[in-house]
């Protein structure tokens, strides 16, 4: 694997996704690449997190040995503050971009986020995360993509725009609708890039770049709505990419490694490491398929 004309995908996924792509990370670091000085990381909603933190030179153990204890006592406390400020309100994020999502009638996700209330969790848990608050100026190679909630326009951070610091385009592509609070940037809200696409993969059909390594959590097995959309967006992005000549290997919880997760995070955060350890198994699976 050529680091430095290998892409790295990480979709969303929740706080399972954190701890699933901190180990796919050590899985491709294991297998003798420096995943900070790979060609392009593409980071979506929980993936975003991951890829900055990483891009910040943080170790991925560390991810999972955060996500095993939990957020501190004063990080809950200042979540409760944010919940505390937030308005209260059961209005539409958005009707707006209902409206032109309907019309376009390519993506129901989009459009029911339109319909979703504003939130009242704060976004701000970038903290809690290694490395990121102290990452200063655009790291060359990550992209963080959001959603702006008036029009449902795309802005790719760190390729559109790379006047925002890192840690706001993170809470940008994390504000899942009806749940977070949207990311206010430059008089604009933003929201969750996963509800346009679960990992936005085919991002990484740009210059220089042959592999693409895909984590994508979202797609993990059921039968839901929401992950059968996510598997239908992922399969056509991945024809895209093989299209255009590139190798991809996709890498996706199992069955297996759902049963091991079962109650995580609130209930059984213990189970972080087992979660990191089954990803890594994946992405030896998932490498071999591709023939990487």
């Amino acid at each position: 694997m050529d680091a430095s004309r290998t892409a790295l995908v990480l979709g969303g996924g929740g706080a399972l996704g954190w701890v699933y792509h901190a180990g796919v990370v050590e899985a491709i670091e294991d297998m003798g690449a420096d995943v900070s000085t790979l060609g392009l990381i593409i980071g979506t909603s929980a993936g975003a997190a991951v890829a900055a933190s990483v891009k910040a030179g943080a170790d991925p153990g560390d991810i999972v040995d955060v996500m095993s204890q939990g957020p501190s006592p004063e990080q809950r406390e200042r979540v409760m503050d944010g919940v505390r400020d937030a308005p209260k309100r059961l209005t539409p994020l958005s009707p707006a971009l209902t409206r032109r999502a309907l019309r376009a009638r390519a993506n129901p996700v989009l459009a029911l986020a339109g319909l979703l209330p504003r939130g009242w969790f704060p976004t701000a848990f970038t903290e809690q995360f290694p490395g990121i608050p102290e990452l200063f100026g655009w790291p060359g190679g990550l992209w963080i993509p959001a959603v702006r909630a008036g029009d449902g326009g795309v802005v790719v951070f760190g390729r559109d725009r790379v006047d925002v610091d890192v840690a706001d385009a993170v809470e940008a592509s994390s504000a899942v609708p009806g749940m977070f609070q949207p990311k206010r940037i430059d008089g604009h809200d933003y929201i969750d890039g996963g509800v346009v696409s679960p990992t936005h993969a085919d991002l990484a059909l740009t210059d220089g770049v042959r592999t693409v390594v895909v984590s994508s959590p979202m797609t993990r097995p059921s039968r839901r709505f929401l992950a059968r959309h996510a598997r239908a967006r992922l399969d056509e992005e991945t024809a895209r990419l093989e299209r255009a000549g590139l190798s991809v290997a996709v890498v996706e919880p199992s069955a297996e490694l759902m049963d091991v997760a079962d109650g995580f995070p609130r209930r059984n955060p213990a189970a972080a490491p087992a979660i990191a350890a089954r990803a890594r198994d994946d992405v030896a699976a998932a490498c071999r398929r591709a023939g990487l």
